[in-house]
């Protein structure tokens, strides 16, 4: 019956979706896996609003059942059908329509959408890759062999796949939606001009890169299918020790900076712990002078590591800070933010805990239990454990009401509260293949962002189930992020302790020990973010 459904024409399909079930499903597109978008599985198909198919660049206008749609360059019609509530494109007939592929993840409710690649050839340093729908090329180097790796993200190999390869030359499906190519070169070549835009045809040579002019962005279009030169090799342009200097420190904090001619790219920042603070400079391979020493209070240590990508600069601050880095041209500037912690004791210091949900809202649930009575146990727990500390706590909620998320934001703001903490328990939206704890913070508020690092470093600790990291509410919510979040005047963190629909993370989660563990780790990043106690 699948298989004749596949055969039917568009508005006799439509007609079988209302005899199915829909459930709630995942769309991982192309290279906006990152983001997945909601939908509905009924059967094999996969409907998705027409109002969130714009997130993927999709031009919809529905005419009574029918839509107009313009995709990938590309224009079509397809029937549309209500599925709970939402006026729905069936996502699966469209991909097929624009010559791509998907296919559920096996055991999930997670649809996979793909692009089929044409052909990709490599002959005489000319690379070209063919693709009907977007693709996103990202190029970078590898040293020990040099190796041009690129990785062509939103597509996969198939046995349609046209391939003419030189010697030399891997061509691998290195995830789901990458598909990558390695290229040895005898050189280190710059590769910062090459284009990152989307593309259904990307052709790139290996030249010179000093009788070429880069392209402009403008030329980085869609329908871009001129040659862009990889260049030559890197002329050591930059000094030979890291120039890190401090151009400003007070009370609010410190802007350290570096200028490097020879950068090839963005900096990129990571924080392995709340008080470490990373920083990877692509093309460059540099040392700390020998009587290098940073005038800052911020930073207690500071030491460079040659990486394949470049030098990876790691500094130690006195304590968890904030952090921004931005590149301008040549110049990196990294500023560090102290928190306002006022005698950094726990003592004394107003914080709300907030339990999620509530009352007729139960939030997420599964197998039996629900994400409000959970959310309560936690969040008692957390408040004796900030009490016992000296801490003035104030409960959002003791007992099984509801209470309106502005209402939770108003009770903080209206006791001028130093800290707001919101417990949670997640839900993968039916597709079960998440796990593990996440601790959000909102949008770009570095200050809240470093509240997140220190609790969600000491709950990876002790929780027994994957540490899913430090998001921000813009994630899940690009616009406004989380209410709560947005409408509370401090620093405020929303944890999602586990996933409820995954059964692992359940089995540790119905328990005391985990209940018991993941409060006092909360308190304790508090203690750590305060300077109160140290990372263990």
């Amino acid at each position: 019956m699948k298989r004749l459904l596949h055969c039917l024409g568009p508005w006799m399909a439509m007609t079988a979706v209302a005899y199915g079930q829909a459930r709630t499903a995942d769309v991982l597109y192309t290279y906006f896996d990152d983001a997945p978008v909601h939908g509905f599985r009924v059967g094999d198909e996969c409907f998705v609003p027409i109002e969130d198919v714009a997130h993927w660049g999709w031009q919809v206008e529905v005419r009574a059942n029918n839509a107009e749609i313009k995709a990938e360059g590309s224009e079509f019609s397809l029937g549309v059908r209500t599925v709970s509530g939402h006026t729905s494109l069936p996502l699966r007939a469209a991909i097929t329509k624009l010559g791509g592929s998907s296919e559920w993840i096996v055991n999930t409710d997670t649809l996979q959408v793909v692009s089929e690649l044409t052909s990709v050839k490599f002959e005489a340093g000319r690379i070209k890759v063919v693709s009907p729908m977007l693709m996103k090329p990202k190029t970078f180097v590898l040293t020990d062999p040099n190796r041009i790796v690129i990785d062509y993200m939103g597509v996969k190999l198939s046995s349609k796949t046209v391939q003419t390869i030189e010697g030399g030359v891997r061509l691998s499906q290195y995830k789901p939606n990458v598909v990558r190519l390695v290229i040895q070169t005898p050189d280190v070549p710059d590769v910062s001009q090459v284009p990152s835009a989307p593309i259904k045809i990307s052709e790139l040579e290996l030249a010179e890169a000093d009788t070429e002019t880069p392209q402009s962005k403008a030329d980085q279009s869609v329908d871009q299918t001129k040659p862009t030169p990889l260049g030559a090799v890197v002329a050591q342009q930059a000094p030979a020790y890291l120039p890190l200097t401090v151009d400003r420190e007070d009370d609010h904090g410190a802007v350290l900076s570096m200028r490097l001619p020879g950068l090839k790219g963005q900096a990129q920042i990571q924080k392995p712990d709340p008080a470490t603070l990373q920083v990877l400079l692509p093309g460059l391979f540099l040392d700390l002078a020998p009587d290098f020493k940073l005038a800052t209070d911020s930073v207690t240590l500071t030491r460079t590591e040659k990486t394949g990508a470049g030098t990876l600069v790691t500094l130690n601050l006195v304590r968890p800070l904030g952090a921004e880095v931005y590149t301008d041209g040549g110049k990196v500037s990294i500023q560090l933010i102290k928190p306002n912690v006022g005698d950094g004791k726990l003592v004394g210091k107003i914080i709300v805990v907030d339990p999620g949900h509530g009352g007729y809202d139960s939030g997420a649930h599964d197998a039996g239990f629900a994400e409000k009575d959970f959310t309560l146990n936690i969040g008692k727990l957390v408040g004796a454990g900030l009490a016992e500390e000296g801490a003035t706590v104030i409960m959002t909620r003791k007992t099984d009401v509801f209470i309106p998320l502005t209402t939770r934001a108003d009770i903080a703001n209206k006791c001028h509260a130093d800290l707001f903490i919101s417990c949670h328990i997640n839900d993968s939206g039916g597709s079960r293949n998440m796990a593990g704890s996440i601790t959000f913070h909102h949008k770009g508020n570095a200050i809240s962002r470093v509240l997140a690092e220190c609790i969600q470093h000491e709950i990876a600790k002790v929780s027994g189930i994957p540490n899913t990291g430090v998001w921000s509410d813009a994630k899940i919510y690009p616009q406004g992020g989380f209410s709560v979040l947005r409408n509370t005047k401090m620093p405020g963190v929303l944890v999602e302790f586990a996933f409820i629909d995954n059964s692992q993370d359940r089995k540790r989660l119905v328990t005391n020990q985990f209940q018991e563990a993941v409060s006092k780790a909360v308190v304790q990043g508090i203690k750590v973010y305060l300077g109160d106690a140290k990372a263990n």
